[in-house]
This record gives structure tokens, sequence and C-alpha cells, in this order.
């Protein structure tokens, strides 16, 4: 059964790639056949059904990334299992790092049913990125939908990497001040320094006049 499974699916991936140059979001037909292809694999690891190399995932995704496909495809490979949560199939690394990181590297790509919109998130050396797919000329962005587990890495990447920059803002807004300060400081000194010559060079033509 899962064989016939995952033989049906590759089928599937090699019609897709012929027309994967045309893919466009919201193309419910091309959504369909996606479906047709990622649904009877969840529950299975992506490396073992190559999941990656599939022309209708891995040409998507180059699109999307560009250079950063490799660091991308490093920590996705670690995944484990093709999830699948109500619209939303994605994978999701499973990455463990030998040493500990204030944020640990993870990668997720995601495929929303409704919308055939492919997103990736990356969380790579601290930092976080989404990458999605976008209609060509729109005038606004479609925000990528993630599932539960890769919202919660990525707001938790996003609040730590604030804490980690708190101290650097806050001294780099008390040297702001700070200079700030000293500049108007100097201003007024100079300030007083000319009023003071302008009432000398007074005082001195005023007992002349007399």
């Amino acid at each position: 059964m899962r064989i016939s499974k995952i033989i049906a699916a590759l089928l599937i991936s090699l019609c897709l790639s012929a027309c994967v140059s045309s893919l466009l979001i919201g193309n419910q037909l091309q959504s369909k056949l996606m479906w047709s292809f990622l649904k009877p694999l969840v529950g299975f690891d992506p490396n073992e059904v190559n999941f990656f190399e599939a022309p209708i995932i891995k040409d998507r995704m180059t699109a999307i990334l560009g250079d950063k496909y490799e660091p991308t495809m490093k920590l996705l490979r670690t995944a484990q299992e093709i999830q699948q949560e109500g619209a939303l199939f994605y994978v999701a690394s499973r990455y463990a790092p030998s040493q500990v990181q204030a944020v640990t590297d993870k990668a997720g790509l995601v495929w929303n049913s409704q919308t055939n919109q492919m997103a990736v998130m990356l969380i790579k050396d601290g930092k976080s990125e989404i990458f999605s797919e976008q209609i060509a000329g729109a005038k606004e962005a479609i925000t990528p939908v993630f599932p539960q587990e890769l919202q919660n890495a990525y707001s938790k990447a996003q609040e730590i990497q604030k804490t980690l920059n708190a101290p650097a803002e806050a001294m780099g807004e008390a040297l702001d001040k700070k200079l700030d300060s000293t500049i108007d400081n100097v201003k007024q000194e100079q300030k007083n320094k000319i009023d003071s010559t302008i009432n000398d060079a007074i005082n001195q033509q005023i007992p002349d006049a007399q």
C-alpha cells in the first residue's frame, strides 16, 4: 500500500514537472494536482521518497530561495516526516546543534492547498527570514500562512533576537542622546561667547560716543 502511494505520487510529480513553469498562485487545477501528489506522502520521511528532488518541489524552491537554497536544504534534510495541518502541507527540520545556540537553526517548507502558494521559513545564525511565492505585478504581497510549529519557532526567534539587540540599541540611543547634549552645549557656549563679544564691543562704543 505504501509503495503504491509512492509510485502514484511520483507519476503525478512527473506530470506536474511538465507544467511547473506555468505555476500560478490561485491556480485551482494545479492545486488539485499538487494535493494529489502530496496527500499520499503525508507521514512519510521526505528523504526516503525523494520529496525534495521532485521537480515540482525543487524547481519552485530554487525559484523562491535563490542562493539561500543550499543552506535551507541542509536543514530541511533533517526533517523526518511530511506533515499536514488543515490546508497546509509541510516539512520542518529536526536539526540538533552540537553546541548550544541562543536561537536554534530551523527551516520549514509549506505548501498552502487553498492558494497554491509555497513558502519557506529559515532561521539561520540567529536571523529569521520568510520567503514566499508571489503574483508578479500584484499591488499587494500575499502573506504566507504557516503551521503552528513554524509560527512558534519564528516568533521565538524574533523575541530572542529582539532581546539580544536591546542592549546594543539602548547603548546606541544613550550615545545619541549624549552626542546631542554635547552638541547643544557647544552651541550654547559659542552663542554665549558671541553675545559677550558683542556686548563688550557695544560697551566700548558707548563712552566714545559720549
